[in-house]
């Protein structure tokens, strides 16, 4: 995947007009500041709450989930093991999901945004080449997810380290959390790019692009399904091999997607 280091003016200048189109859509914007509140604060927020004062008597279930968790984490009292399945075992789905959706959603506004709005074919009488023109457009969608992929791995972060000293428990950064955020986090958002692109030429708008974009969490959902009923267990060695299937997957989509943002493709109505 050869891609120039150095962007052009135009390029540049491309990616800050599609960075305020993101930015002055409510829709888009509000999506992606819910993103990180809801998933990264406000959940592990709720199980925090629960962990710390809900009456551990009445909690029902206890033993299934000691029983998923792994040796190190069998010396937890009930409400440390609680908060602890949420930073192992839930958190990790919400925060994969975030540079996914919000790369899709970036996207959807960068390429079919571009269609929808009928300026496509200004956008292609730049000095630009439309290989120029693709990896600009890339760029600025991966760029704006890593952005909020980080933001959210920050809000976290400071809620989950809140939950450690509240419940005297572990820190809760290990290796599994090392390949989520220096590997899979940005070979699924390259991945929600691409796949935006390749399906961009079959939506009309991007709302439509959008709800095609669902479709590419379910195999995140289903993963960590698998994880708590007890068929895998996704540590750190799982979640390596994962990144570079995803990686491999990513190279090979791009080769194709690239191939396919031609100028007579975009101008098909």
């Amino acid at each position: 995947m050869k891609i120039d280091i150095k962007a052009t003016a135009g390029q540049k200048a491309l990616m800050r007009k599609d960075f305020a189109e993101v930015w002055k859509t409510p829709m888009l914007r509000n999506t992606l500041l819910a993103l990180p509140a809801i998933l990264m604060v406000v959940m592990p927020v709720m199980f925090l709450l629960v962990a710390y004062f809900a009456p551990m008597e009445q909690m029902n279930g206890m033993d299934e989930i000691l029983a998923l968790l792994p040796e190190k984490a069998q010396s937890l009292n009930e409400r440390q093991m609680m908060f602890y399945t949420m930073t192992t075992m839930m958190a990790p789905m919400f925060f994969l999901m975030i540079p996914l959706m919000s790369s899709t959603v970036t996207a959807s506004s960068s390429f079919v945004g571009e269609k929808e709005r009928g300026t496509i074919e200004t956008l292609l009488l730049t000095p630009m080449t439309v290989r120029q023109i693709f990896r600009a457009k890339v760029e600025m969608c991966v760029r704006l997810s890593l952005l909020v992929t980080g933001i959210s791995l920050v809000l976290f972060a400071i809620t989950a380290l809140v939950g450690n000293v509240i419940l005297e428990m572990p820190f809760w950064f290990d290796w599994s959390w090392v390949v989520l955020v220096v590997l899979l986090a940005p070979a699924l958002t390259v991945f929600g790019v691409v796949f935006m692109v390749l399906v961009s030429g079959r939506s009309k708008s991007y709302m439509e692009a959008m709800q095609t974009s669902g479709y590419v969490v379910l195999p995140i959902i289903l993963l960590f399904i698998g994880q708590f009923t007890g068929l895998f267990v996704l540590g750190a060695v799982v979640l390596l091999v994962v990144a570079a299937v995803v990686i491999l997957l990513d190279a090979f989509l791009f080769r194709i997607a690239s191939g396919l943002f031609t100028a007579e493709k975009l101008l098909k109505k």
